[in-house]
């Protein structure tokens, strides 16, 4: 330190303490396991040629974080490596048993599939597929464990401090590639892809981490038609790195990945998505190291004299947000004029006849509730955990509106969850995918300008949000 006759001992900065984005809430956490018998069907791919399961890569998890309020009212994030709930029926019905189970309401919990095309998808109207009638049990199963966890994470409410944290991550690409006059679904080498990975690291007061939570957009594609293995894909590695790093479970919500996947991908190696959970998975530990410790900000001690005057903070002990809110917007959003099915398979009809089955089926189940031309709401949960917001969503939205987001609200950790609270089949592509078209863009029901409209339409509730 200086000495006190130094003229350079009282010199202070005009900030004095700092500390993290920090929230101190109160919160429980828990996990479970539901990975389903070998044999079932699995993957969504229509490439692919056979549809039972032959191996287990990495078992299937869902992890459940509960806050409670000071009211005593109580919510739930859940993580779960699915791919989507399957139609709307079968979605409705899985989310009202859950809630019902766990005694809240819909809304009171946000339950987000991670998306990986690994896995058995829960619907029971696929039922023609070999290994489908091993669905039905599935479907408990998720419903059981779901409950479950979230039970247990309620009963393990207790004070806690989560440090906040925008962290890169290099494994997502652009995957809308122009060819000729058509775009694949392929690595586009000219456009840059969002690398942001936001992350939450949940902490007791005496300083022990009981979870992470990791909030990325990248398509969990690795694993495709030649792949007959159930696996969380990437996510698997990501998570075993991440818990293994620090005792605690990784809670996994994929982010507005809609144009976004892997480079390396569409491969039957569980290997290759062991790599690519590994690129995750340490840029997950790189944010986490960059924190100071839990529930700690830093205080201004003064200057040390040197070869240079050398200031010097050291760690204190501080107190986060806890400011909460949790609520629902539906955003009016029009349905675009789409073509019948009848004249889908009159266009598709030279397509491989197993592709051809899957696209009917997917465009078939998707209308459901749905009408060619008409507006309709698409909901938006968006919950304020003390300086952080959460924003999720149904559809499998464009990483613009993370991007817009976060740009327009600079002094914000946002997450930006795709997949959560429904079905989650059909895309939010931004305006310029339609023009193509994008897969994107002919596979979703809704018309151009949808991603633009919900954008503005969260970005005003955050401002409102203190």
């Amino acid at each position: 330190m200086a000495s006190i006759d130094s003229p350079n001992a009282k010199l202070t900065p005009s900030v004095t303490h700092w500390r993290e984005a920090m929230s101190s809430l109160r919160a429980g956490v828990a996990q479970r396991e539901f990975t389903p018998k070998v044999g079932i069907a699995s993957g969504i791919w229509g490439a692919a040629k056979k549809s039972r399961s032959e191996s287990i890569h990495i078992g299937l998890f869902l992890t459940a974080i509960a806050r409670e309020g000071s009211d005593k009212r109580r919510s739930f994030i859940v993580g779960i490596d699915l791919c989507v709930l399957g139609c709307a029926e079968c979605a409705d019905d899985m989310l009202n048993q859950i809630a019902k189970g766990v005694g809240v309401s819909r809304d009171q919990i946000l339950f987000s599939s991670s998306h990986t095309h690994a896995v058995p998808m829960p619907c029971i109207h696929r039922a023609k597929k070999d290994g489908s009638e091993l669905v039905p049990e599935f479907r408990e199963l998720i419903i059981k464990k779901t409950i479950e966890a979230c039970i247990d994470a309620a009963s393990k409410i207790a004070d806690v401090d989560i440090t906040w944290g925008y962290g890169h991550c290099d494994l997502a690409v652009n995957r809308d590639l122009p060819c000729g006059s058509v775009e694949v679904v392929a690595f586009n080498p000219e456009i840059i892809a969002d690398d942001t990975v936001t992350v939450g690291r949940v902490s007791t007061r005496d300083g022990k981490v009981i979870a992470t939570i990791a909030n990325y957009a990248c398509h969990p594609t690795t694993l495709a038609w030649d792949n007959m293995a159930i696996s969380p894909d990437y996510i698997g590695m990501a998570r075993k790195l991440v818990e293994a790093e620090t005792g605690a479970p990784m809670l996994f919500l994929q982010g507005a990945s809609g144009e976004l996947s892997p480079r390396n991908q569409y491969s039957g190696d569980t290997e290759l998505a062991d790599r690519n959970g590994a690129i995750l998975g340490h840029a997950v530990i790189s944010t986490l190291k960059a924190m100071q410790s839990p529930g700690c900000g830093l205080r201004w001690n003064g200057i040390v004299e040197s070869g240079a005057l050398l200031g010097e903070w050291n760690e204190e002990k501080v107190t986060g947000s806890s400011e909460a809110k949790e609520f629902r917007i539906d955003v009016p959003v029009r349905v675009k004029e789409w073509k019948s099915i009848e004249q889908l398979r009159e266009e598709w009809a030279g397509i491989d006849p197993d592709a051809l089955d899957e696209r009917i089926n997917r465009a078939t189940r998707l209308r459901i509730g749905y009408e060619s031309g008409a507006e309709v709401t698409h909901p938006v949960w968006i919950w304020q955990w003390g300086e952080a917001i959460f924003v999720a969503q149904p559809g499998e939205a464009y990483s613009y509106i993370q991007t817009e987001l976060r740009k327009r609200n600079p002094g914000r950790i946002i997450f930006v969850v795709n997949l959560t609270n429904a079905p989650g089949l059909f895309y939010l592509p931004i305006r310029s995918a339609y023009n193509a078209p994008a897969y994107q863009a002919w596979q979703t029901l809704l018309a151009p300008g949808c991603i633009e409209v919900v954008t503005d339409y969260v970005d005003n509730e955050i401002k409102k949000i203190k």
